[in-house]
């Protein structure tokens, strides 16, 4: 319910949040590490399906699995430069599509969340509290969307003639950024008037603080990528 607040009333959601109460941190605190685990724990399989030649399609890793067998000629050029045979690229994702490791990335994408709060800090002078407290619903927003978009992505990879699925995996993923971009843009007192302009606004902030954290992101989690 939580999680639909923030995707249908956002606006009310923002005014209603109360960053001077600590039962409030730890709601807000329960309802990231439910978000975070429900995401692992959809995608994750613990399963070796590296060596299956055709691995069933009932998991995340299975369609990924598939993907890497069929449409490898696809994939290429993504690996080429990693220096990554199909072997090794099933094995890797064997690896990151674990519970643990994926575990790991959502801790790992809060860290990045965390940093790029702390500079909106010093560069637009606001408070830890709203700085924080509004990246993390947009974390809550921005990681299902996200995740969602991997789904059709993959299919793609598997149905080569499925527009729709390329559109949805676009459309989710600007979603996600523009809600992120929502929740933060309001630390700074810029919702421009109209719908249309604060949209676009949502979406650009959004952008560059998910490009930001990305970046830190990779730089926490590419110590461990077993590679």
């Amino acid at each position: 319910m939580f999680l639909l607040r923030l995707l249908i009333t956002p606006r009310s959601a923002v005014r209603s949040a109360e960053w001077d109460s600590r039962a409030h941190w730890w709601r807000l605190a329960l309802y990231v590490l439910l978000t975070g685990g429900v995401v692992a724990w959809a995608f994750s399989d613990n399963r070796v399906l590296a060596e299956e030649t055709r691995p069933l399609l009932s998991t995340f890793k299975g369609i990924v699995m598939r993907a890497h067998r069929e449409s490898w000629d696809w994939l290429t050029p993504a690996y080429a430069w990693l220096n990554v045979g199909q072997g090794e690229a099933m094995r890797l994702w064997d690896t990151l599509l674990t519970t643990g490791f994926l575990l790991y990335t959502m801790f790992a994408s809060l860290l990045a969340l965390a940093v790029v709060a702390r500079l909106r800090m010093w560069r637009f002078n606001i408070a830890w509290e709203y700085s924080f407290g509004t990246a993390l619903y947009g974390w809550v927003c921005l990681v299902p969307l996200t995740s969602l978009s991997l789904v059709p992505l993959m299919e793609v990879l598997i149905c080569r003639h499925c527009g729709l699925r390329v559109a949805l995996f676009i459309v989710l993923n600007l979603a996600g950024w523009a809600y992120l971009g929502f929740y933060t843009l309001g630390d700074l007192g810029e919702r421009p008037a109209g719908w249309f302009p604060h949209l676009m606004k949502s979406l650009g902030y959004g952008l560059a603080q998910y490009v930001l954290a990305y970046i830190v992101f990779l730089i926490l989690i590419a110590c461990i990528i077993p590679l």
